[in-house]
């Protein structure tokens, strides 16, 4: 198996890698550790002033990318290797994942101590290539994966007198949109041009960009919702709840939503993360019906 890798070099090599994700959710479902729409999602709430062709490295094998790894500054790695990588091809393709993302941590001006990259708990292949490269886990995972199937009928979503769960109706929501996630993710990097990127995305629709509305004609809630139609997987990412509306199961119910979106579009099951640490998060997904499946560790390796 001939691989080579090469630089990020625009919107056809985002087509390319997210292909390789939805490759691995054709094989292995549910242990991915990403779904096309974490690629997007990470993309937009990056600096605009982002240079991709520095952050993002693929490498292919017959014209299709069979892995590539993103840099977030300071240390971190973002990486994801399609699931039918053989065991050979895979430990070459890990030591060059790790080279190339020392090359990026020590030039860049604030190079931590340690590298880092999340790790599924499933993935006992790429946990090996690492422990072998002298990466460790860390005791506490990160991430819960949490998963739920979509062959019954999701419960019906309830809410308060007066609130009304929709879709964002376009452009001009943007704002009161931006504003809803701020408040949710205080202090937030969300801005307006942030998200007008996001909507020139092919995988943005507004029609899966949930809000709970209020009584005030405010944004109280959301849920965004990514759908990959080939893998047949959804995602929630992100999903909050502005402080002044919390506590009154606006979260549950637009999940609910977006959990019954997805079944009209045939989806077999959604995917959701949340923090361990949180425990509101994780008591929500759960009452929503998603179980944890996996979670995500991090795994380090001094500089």
């Amino acid at each position: 198996m001939h691989i080579t890798s090469r630089p990020y070099a625009g919107l056809a090599d985002l087509r390319a890698l997210q292909r390789a994700i939805t490759a691995s959710w054709l094989l292995a479902r549910p242990f991915v550790n990403m779904t096309v729409g974490d690629v997007a999602w990470w993309m937009v709430v990056s600096p605009l002033e982002v240079d991709w062709t520095t952050r993002i490295r693929l490498w292919e094998s017959g014209g299709d990318v069979v892995a590539w790894g993103g840099f977030q500054p300071p240390g971190e790695l973002l990486c994801h290797l399609r699931a039918d990588l053989p065991a050979a091809p895979l430990r070459a393709v890990v030591a060059e994942l790790v080279e190339w993302l020392t090359e990026r941590v020590v030039s860049h001006a604030e190079a931590p101590s340690h590298l880092t990259t999340h790790v599924l708990d499933t993935d006992h292949g790429l946990r090996d290539e690492l422990r072998s490269l002298g990466f460790t886990p860390a005791d506490e995972p990160s991430y819960s994966h949490f998963i739920t199937p979509l062959s019954e009928s999701p419960a019906a979503p309830v809410l308060p007198p007066g609130y009304t769960i929709r879709h964002v109706r376009g452009e001009d929501e943007i704002p009161a949109r931006v504003a809803v996630h701020r408040a949710a993710f205080a202090p937030s990097r969300m801005t307006v041009e942030k998200y007008q990127r996001l909507v020139a995305m092919d995988l943005y629709a507004f029609e899966r960009d949930l809000v709970v509305e209020a009584p005030d004609g405010s944004f109280a809630a959301f849920t965004m919702v990514w759908w990959d139609p080939v893998a047949r997987i959804g995602e929630f990412e992100p999903v909050g709840t502005h402080p002044d509306h919390q506590q009154k199961g606006l979260a549950r119910a637009v999940n609910l939503a977006g959990l019954h979106l997805l079944r009209r579009l045939g989806a077999r099951e959604a995917l959701v993360f949340s923090r361990p640490t949180n425990a509101a998060s994780e008591a929500l997904y759960a009452s929503a019906g998603f179980r944890r499946a996996a979670v995500h560790r991090p795994w380090t390796r001094a500089l």
